[in-house]
Order: C-alpha cells, then sequence, then structure tokens
C-alpha cells in the first residue's frame, strides 16, 4: 500500500481541530500556555497529515477498493533552519511519532474509513517553553471518511468528505478547557497519467470550558493549598484573585482551510510533491463580543478602526516541497522542506506585502521554515 503523502502536514485534508498543542514545522515541546495561533495549526497538522487521516492509498479510488483493519506509524525529524544561523542560539531538532491505526468498512457499496490518530514529540537540543519539557503529546483525533463518496462523470474528479472529532490528550488542552472540536471537510482529486491533483476545504468548531488558553489557578480549586512537587518547589506562581496563573491569549473558536497539492509519480518508487495551504482562524471573543464603549477608538494609518470588539482574527500559510521513495511494499522514506508563516508582514518602509511562501527569508533564526526527514511503514 502506498499512501497518498506522507507529510503534507498541513495541506489541506479538511478537517481542522483546535486543539491547543505545539505545531509544526517545529513542533517544540509543549508549553504550559501555547498561543491561538500554534493551536489552530497544531490542530491543522494532525487532521491533515494524510497519515493522520489513515489516507494509505494513492487515490481515494485505490482507498474505496480496500477494506479491513490497517495500521500506519511514521517518524518524522524536523532540522529548523536557525540551526544553520547560530546553532547555540536557535538551534532546533525534534522528532514527531504518528499512530493511525483505521478501518476500512461498507454500508452497500460505499466504503468509510474510520481512524484514529495519535501523536507526539520529542527535542533533542534544548527546549525553548516556559516548562522546560522535551517531550510533548499532541490531542487525539477520531475521523470518518469516505472516499471518492462522488465522481463526476464529465471530469472525472472523486470528491471525499469527511468528518473529525478530537479527544483532548494534552496538558495543554486541559490548561486551555478544551472539551473538543468538530470538524467538516471535503477533497477533491483527479489523476491525470502519473500526475494527481488534489485540493481541499475544511472548517471546523472548537469547544472551551474557558474562554482563554492558560493555567487554571491552583489556589481557587476549593483545597485552600498551594501544590508544591516533591522538593516543595511551588507548581506555579498565582495572585489569589486571578482565575488563571498565565495566559497566551484568547482560545480558538472557528477556522477553515483551502488548499491543494500535487504529485508526480516520477517513478514506481518514487514521487515528488508540493502543497500549499492557507489558514484563517477566529478566537474566542475576550469582552463577549460587545462595543461597551471601552474599546480604543484609535485608527490605522488607512483610517481603519485598530481595534475590534468580538472575535480576534489571524492567518496561517503553509507549503512544503517533497521527495517520497517507497523502500518495498511497507515502508517509505521522504525528504521534504516545509514552511509555515503568516502570509503578509510589514517591511522597513511600513508598507505591507506578501511572503513568498516556500521560505521565510529574513527571519530564518525563528525557524519558520524546516527540513525533514521521515520514516514510515504501513501495514
Amino acid at each position: 500500500m502506498k499512501k497518498a503523502i506522507l507529510l503534507s502536514m498541513l495541506v489541506p485534508m479538511l478537517a481542522l481541530a483546535g486543539e491547543p498543542a505545539p505545531a509544526a514545522p517545529t513542533p517544540d515541546a509543549p508549553t504550559s500556555s501555547p498561543t491561538p495561533e500554534a493551536a489552530a495549526e497544531a490542530a491543522k497538522q494532525a487532521a491533515a497529515n494524510p497519515l493522520a487521516n489513515a489516507v494509505l492509498a494513492r487515490t481515494p479510488e485505490e482507498q474505496a477498493a480496500q477494506s479491513g483493519f490497517q495500521f500506519s506509524i511514521v517518524l518524522d525529524h524536523y532540522v529548523g533552519m536557525g540551526t544553520f544561523v547560530d546553532p547555540h542560539y536557535y538551534a532546533y531538532l525534534s522528532a514527531l511519532l504518528t499512530i493511525a491505526p483505521q478501518y476500512i468498512f461498507s454500508i452497500g457499496k460505499q466504503k468509510l474509513v474510520a481512524s484514529l490518530t495519535v501523536r507526539g514529540t520529542y527535542e533533542y537540543t534544548l527546549p525553548d517553553n516556559e516548562t522546560g519539557r522535551r517531550w510533548g503529546l499532541y490531542d487525539s483525533r477520531l475521523g470518518l471518511s469516505a472516499p471518492a463518496l462522488f465522481k463526476e462523470r464529465l471530469t472525472g474528479i472523486a470528491f471525499s468528505p469527511n468528518v473529525g472529532l478530537v479527544i483532548p490528550t494534552s496538558p495543554e488542552s486541559w490548561n486551555a478547557g478544551y472539551i473538543t472540536s468538530l470538524s467538516v471537510g471535503l477533497g477533491a482529486s483527479k489523476s491525470i497519467s502519473t500526475v494527481d491533483f488534489r485540493a481541499s476545504i475544511g472548517g471546523s468548531r472548537a469547544f472551551y470550558g474557558q474562554p482563554a488558553s492558560g493555567l487554571r489557578n491552583p489556589n481557587r480549586t476549593g483545597t485552600g493549598t498551594t501544590p508544591r512537587d516533591s522538593n516543595g518547589n511551588l507548581l506555579s506562581v498565582c495572585r489569589n484573585s486571578e482565575t488563571l496563573c498565565g495566559a497566551a491569549g484568547m482560545n480558538t473558536a472557528w477556522a477553515v482551510s483551502a488548499g491543494g497539492q500535487v504529485q508526480w509519480r516520477a517513478t514506481g518508487s518514487l514521487a515528488l510533491l508540493v502543497g500549499y495551504t492557507y489558514i484563517h482562524f477566529w478566537r474566542e471573543a475576550a469582552d463577549g463580543g460587545l462595543n461597551d464603549g471601552l474599546t480604543s477608538a484609535t485608527l490605522t494609518g488607512n483610517g481603519s478602526a485598530a481595534a475590534h470588539p468580538g472575535y480576534g482574527q489571524s492567518d496561517r500559510t503553509i507549503m512544503f516541497v517533497d521527495a517520497s521513495y517507497q523502500l518495498n511494499e511497507h515502508y517509505s522514506l521522504d525528504l521534504g522542506l516545509y514552511t509555515a508563516q503568516t502570509p503578509l508582514f510589514i517591511d522597513k518602509d511600513g508598507v505591507q506585502r506578501v511572503r513568498f511562501p516556500l521560505l521565510s527569508f529574513g527571519s530564518w533564526a525563528d525557524n519558520a521554515t524546516s527540513i525533514y526527514f521521515s520514516l514510515s511503514a504501513a501495514y
């Protein structure tokens, strides 16, 4: 079985989840309160990885012809570009493990794919986070897809819908009050000779028990005691009057994405891929979405309001190029370049410009661009 793509980590597969976990291309060890951007990007990463969705066939038609229990495992290694700028300050090397069992079954003539995705990361270099922890867990995801549910006769384009549900299994999600996320998406694919084209759109809604992402105050649990470790050190430093000891902004409420990828099967074993994804997400409103007269009336340079009540918004683009080599029926290797960054930036003259999507020029030290190497197995 040949997987469609090993690491289109954010090349859209349609199911955005909003879990607060670290994000590729630098899936750093999780901190106690990740940013909403990292949460949305990590969710997208987990949902968009074809192995995370357990898409093991080259095409939806091939997957629809399979049946029974299947299993895949992928071990990725990332090297951030900051490592080559100054390894003493910006070195980044991490491993990312993905385990994705799936079961393909039929209802009538239609094949369905039920999947579970479990993922974790470990950083070999010195972690740059509040906890100093090298390892981290992502939230787990349940998925259900219908490969090639509908094929348009005139164009031959196959459409594959999917839905997803996230189970909060990471400490970051627990701190953020994360309950779950529901996602829905639609993919379209078509093959012409040895070239495969894919496009997808998707959206998700995340649910939380609190609007902000952060560590809850243990002093307000009703125990009357402050938690300490075995050495007597405080596990958190927080004012008694505060609900959260630390916050990383508002939780992600909604997210949408659109993207596409092209795969060229150069030989029976070698495939070359390129993919691009755009993600836009909205965060929970800090003020309940009410304009209570306290919102700043400051205007930007073009005359628009600098502050808005209600949902905060952000976006992100992800692009990758990948070379995948199939060693045999079960094992394959991948080598690629991966970049995740905001699509726009302000230059030194104050002019807003579009970033080159493939490489993060001018910010190598941020590790927005990574080189990755992957080994995968599918049974």
